[in-house]
């Protein structure tokens, strides 16, 4: 017989985030769903983030503190991974928050639906501001694997982050984990889990708020490490396609053009070899992606613009900027 309250583990990365850490923490104790476990990683913070996850421990017996050497966001999860009990896992960054249904509404999309994995929508909001839900009807789509890859890809639905999502744990026990000091770890781990479902199910309820903060990797300078990670992502995604059905390759196309754009768009103009590097990915996908009828509007965009140089991408992207 089905365990009707299956227990859940909730993994928490936390590494500098001492300012935020506490309402993350305390938006997780909350749940409407009662029976977790919840992993604090104090992944070697030189901040008081190991003693706040210390104090959180005294108060709820659920909680589970892990003291580890820095290894990165990576190794942080896969540590809670490899020793959680859940039936099911769910990630927050400790930086963010969740509503407090967030982990109950997860898990009901998944049962309702028989699925193997579930996915929300995040809302996204500026350091200093609040974050704003939009409305709207509430839908549920059901995904088969194939279908939800392309979704993924095409960033339709739902994108390759970690979070906002539930997974039954036989998708962790296949082996797969996250790769240990990448940057953009999600990426070239997600579709992985993915093709492992047997089922996806997702709603567009909105219950996870992600925090855009200045110092995070997307905020913060270039650095060379974003060129080279992009590089390598793409050769595995480039290898990987080899075994997918056609419409799931053009799909991986679109995602490994909108991504390389996407760093191209950062690196320093005295990087020249690497603004050669990434536009020739650019120049070798553009073309497929640009009459793909089912590729994001702005990334056909960006490859019509490509063919008249870096140049008229960047001022088209700036000018985007400045709008916002």
């Amino acid at each position: 017989m089905k365990n009707e309250n299956p227990l859940i583990s909730v993994i928490i990365p936390c590494y500098r985030v001492e300012e935020y850490l506490p309402k993350c923490i305390n938006s997780i104790i909350k749940q409407t769903y009662g029976n977790l476990e919840i992993f604090l990683v104090d992944d070697g913070s030189p901040d008081n983030c190991g003693l706040i996850c210390d104090e959180y421990a005294k108060k709820d017996a659920r909680i589970k503190v892990i003291h580890k050497k820095n290894g990165g966001l990576s190794d942080a999860r896969n540590v809670a991974i490899d020793i959680a009990k859940g039936e099911y896992i769910t990630f927050v960054d400790s930086d963010d928050y969740v509503t407090d249904d967030y982990v109950e509404s997860l898990y009901k999309l998944l049962v309702e639906n028989n699925a193997q994995m579930s996915i929300t929508r995040c809302i996204p909001f500026l350091e200093g501001t609040f974050p704003v839900n939009t409305k709207q009807t509430r839908i549920t789509k059901v995904f088969n694997t194939n279908d939800a890859l392309i979704c993924l890809f095409y960033q339709k639905y739902f994108d390759n982050a970690a979070w906002a999502k539930m997974y039954h744990c036989s998708l962790f026990r296949s082996g797969i984990r996250y790769p240990k000091g990448w940057l953009y770890e999600d990426l070239p781990t997600t579709y992985k889990l993915v093709m492992l479902s047997n089922k996806i199910a997702f709603s567009n309820y909105e219950n996870y708020y992600y925090l855009l903060r200045r110092d995070s990797i997307e905020g913060a300078p270039f650095k060379p490490q974003k060129y080279e990670f992009c590089v390598r992502i793409i050769r595995q995604l480039e290898e990987h396609k080899k075994q997918m059905l056609p419409d799931i390759q053009k799909s991986v196309d679109c995602r490994i053009v909108s991504f390389a754009f996407h760093i191209l768009m950062e690196v320093p103009k005295e990087q020249i070899e690497m603004r050669k590097s990434l536009f020739r990915i650019v120049k070798e996908y553009r073309t497929r992606v640009l009459f793909d009828g089912c590729a994001r509007k702005k990334t056909r965009i960006a490859c019509l613009l490509s063919f008249g140089g870096v140049f008229w991408v960047r001022l088209i992207a700036n000018y985007g900027k400045s709008r916002k």
